[in-house]
C-alpha cells in the first residue's frame, strides 16, 4: 500500500501560512510591504509566532526582508538577500530558483603561509588544496571565490571542483557546524570587474569565511567577493546581547 500524499492538511499552521504568503509575494512587486503582523494575525486567525515562524520561512528561502520597526518587504529577485544562516552558493541559488554553477579558474596545492597556517590551526608550510572559481546563477556571473581547504581534515574527499564543496563534504559525512565571518564592503579590481561582468571600480561584498567542522575543526578558509548589485545580507540585531 502505497503512503498518503503529503497534503496542505498535514502541514503546520505556520507552514500553511508560509505556503500561502509565498503565493502572494509572486504576485507582489519588489520592496512592496506585506501587512503588518497585527493584519495578518487578524486575516489569519493565528497567533503572533506562527506569524513570525512563516516570515522566517520566506525570509530563509530570500523572498522577502525586514527592517526593524518598519516592516516585512518583498525583495528584488534580482538581487540575492542572504541571511547569517551558514549555507553555500549553491543552496542559495537554488532557494531562489536558480541553476548554480562554476568556472575553475585554477586549482592545486599551496603550502600554508603564516597568516593562513594561524586561521586553520596548522603547522605553517602544511599542504592546503586551493580552488579559484567564478560562481555563475543561470549563467550570470555572481561571485568569485577563493578556498583554500585543509587536506589532513577531509583527506577522504575526492572533490569535483564544479560542484558545491559543502555538499561534497557532507555527502562523506562530516558535520559542517559553524563558520566565522567577516563581511567587508570593496571595489573590483580590473581583473575582478571582467570576470564579473561589472565596471571597474564597482561596489563588491566580501566575504572572509572560516568554517569548522563539529568537532571544532577548521577546514575551510575562503575569501567571496559578490557582486554588489545583486547580493544583500540580512542581519538582525537587537539591543541586549
Amino acid at each position: 500500500m502505497s503512503a498518503a500524499p503529503h497534503t496542505r492538511a498535514a502541514l503546520s499552521k505556520y507552514e500553511r501560512l508560509a505556503a500561502n504568503l509565498e503565493a502572494r509575494v509572486s504576485t507582489m512587486a519588489p520592496h512592496m510591504a506585506l501587512p503588518t503582523e497585527r493584519e495578518l494575525l487578524e486575516e489569519f486567525s493565528v497567533s503572533r509566532s506562527v506569524v513570525r515562524q512563516a516570515i522566517r520561512v520566506l525570509a530563509s528561502k530570500g523572498l522577502v526582508y525586514n527592517i526593524q520597526g518598519s516592516g516585512t518587504y518583498v525583495c528584488d529577485p534580482a538581487v540575492v538577500s542572504k541571511t547569517l544562516r551558514l549555507t553555500g552558493f549553491s543552496e542559495d541559488m537554488r532557494h531562489r530558483g536558480l541553476h548554480p554553477s562554476s568556472t575553475v579558474l585554477g586549482h592545486g596545492t599551496a603550502e600554508a603561509s603564516a597568516e593562513l597556517a594561524s586561521t586553520l590551526q596548522v603547522p605553517v608550510g602544511t599542504p592546503l588544496r586551493m580552488l579559484h572559481r567564478l560562481r555563475l546563477a543561470d549563467g550570470v556571473p555572481m561571485a568569485l571565490e577563493t578556498i583554500y581547504l585543509v587536506d589532513e581534515v577531509i583527506s577522504s574527499v575526492d572533490l569535483d571542483f564544479d560542484r558545491s564543496i559543502y555538499e561534497q563534504i557532507s555527502d562523506a559525512g562530516f558535520v559542517i557546524d559553524r563558520a566565522a565571518q567577516t563581511i567587508t564592503a570593496v571595489n573590483l579590481d580590473a581583473s575582478q570587474a571582467r570576470l564579473l561582468d561589472q565596471a571597474v571600480g564597482a561596489a563588491a561584498i566580501q566575504v572572509s569565511r572560516v568554517t569548522y567542522t563539529d568537532r571544532g575543526q577548521p577546514f575551510e578558509q575562503a575569501t567571496t567577493t559578490y557582486r554588489g548589485d545583486r547580493y544583500s545580507y540580512q542581519i538582525g540585531v537587537g539591543r541586549t546581547l
